[in-house]
């Protein structure tokens, strides 16, 4: 069984679906897609509904009887850990936080972290190959960061963790003590990137933040820079069908947004 931990509200509920079908389409191997959400005082935007994964539960059900996908409704608990802090609105969502609870609800051996903006190419069994039984994570670096922050500086967009040894070394929960205490750009990325002491480097093709190459594992549509033939800041996620084909020239998902449209039609409508 290879477990996956997605998380978010219900504005990226179709890139989580999205995502679910090219593991689908890729993964042999069972899956157990756990999916942490929330809605808080704070924000407008709901949770994602019990009743949208039990559909997306059928759907993994379909594919592959050994599939499984547990919800988790952590609304109270990040409302508690994070409504007095520094870092409750960061740059980019307060559920970009949730992950960081991770811990108190899922026990396994690994957990593969993947953000919704994300896109599986080849099978997550590659994970496999790589060893962290002495570590807290692989991790990728970030393509932007390690020229602008630090050079070791990793995104974590896609991690592979080993969930035994962060809840020993405690590493999430002293992410969330820090965000108590300073308020940080990339909030749950730097307090990672700051105690995570026990991790690997592995490449670019499991966290691919430019263009798909022959081996990449995980696309990661995440913000870029581009320079010719004239600078541009992009932000554009796998959902806005129109960008993926215009912006990007990327046409290998085609196949997963015609799935989208049929399985999922009382969902978020695809842009394009």
């Amino acid at each position: 069984m290879i477990h996956v931990l997605q998380t978010g509200n219900s504005k990226i509920f179709h890139g989580i679906c999205l995502n679910v079908l090219s593991i689908l389409k890729h993964t042999k191997e069972p899956v157990h897609l756990h999916i942490m959400t929330m809605e808080i005082s704070w924000s407008t935007v709901p949770k994602i509904s019990e009743a949208s994964c039990d559909h997306l539960r059928k759907v993994m059900k379909d594919a592959n009887p050994l599939n499984e996908l547990s919800y988790y409704d952590v609304s109270e608990d990040f409302e508690a850990t994070f409504k007095d802090t520094p870092n409750r609105n960061p740059k980019y969502s307060p559920a970009s936080l949730i992950r960081l609870l991770f811990t108190r609800y899922i026990d396994c051996d690994k957990l593969i972290y993947l953000d919704a903006d994300t896109m599986t190419c080849s099978g997550l069994e590659t994970f496999k190959l790589i060893d962290i039984e002495n570590k807290e994570m692989a991790v990728c670096l970030d393509y932007l960061g390690k020229f602008w922050i630090k050079k070791d500086y990793f995104n974590s967009g896609v991690l592979y963790i080993n969930v035994k040894r962060v809840k020993e070394t405690k590493l999430f929960e002293r992410a969330i003590d820090l965000l108590k205490e300073k308020k940080l750009y990339f909030s749950d990325q730097t307090a990672l990137y700051t105690y995570c002491k026990e991790k690997v480097y592995i490449p670019f093709r499991f966290n691919e933040q430019r263009a798909i190459k022959e081996d990449t594992v995980i696309k990661h549509f995440c913000k870029g820079i581009r320079y010719l033939p004239f600078f541009k800041v992009y932000n554009f996620k796998q959902w806005q069908v129109g960008k993926m084909h215009k912006f990007f020239k990327i046409y290998e998902f085609d196949d997963l947004y015609k799935q989208y449209e049929i399985l999922f039609p009382d969902e978020l409508k695809l842009e394009y």
